[in-house]
């Protein structure tokens, strides 16, 4: 994996394509974080709620196209993930504390 092959796949990749994976990528991360937290803290409503949010949000991401290229293998899916779970695992407590 290059710098310059990223590059390459960045300026052919449709704008809209990319801003739209990095958003599916960013709530996958953020409901799976999230449920994780709801389960330690043992609030079985917030649970059944992620539950449900993730799963239904999960047949999205398993239907879509695979990530052929290194920009999508490499950046969009594992930055945008992260940022998703770690923002995730901080709202979770505020969440929990309002249900």
């Amino acid at each position: 994996m290059s710098l310059k092959k990223l590059q390459e796949e960045y300026r052919s990749t449709p704008k809209s394509e990319v801003r739209e994976a990095l958003f599916e990528n960013f709530v996958y991360g953020l409901l799976g974080s999230v449920l994780v937290v709801f389960i330690s803290l043992q609030n079985d409503i917030a649970v059944l709620l992620g539950y449900l949010a993730y799963y239904f949000f999960l047949g999205r991401v398993v239907n879509r196209p695979k990530y052929v290229t290194s920009l999508g293998k490499f950046i969009v899916f594992p930055a945008s993930s992260s940022m998703g779970a770690f923002i995730g695992y901080k709202l979770a407590l505020y969440f929990s504390s309002t249900l």
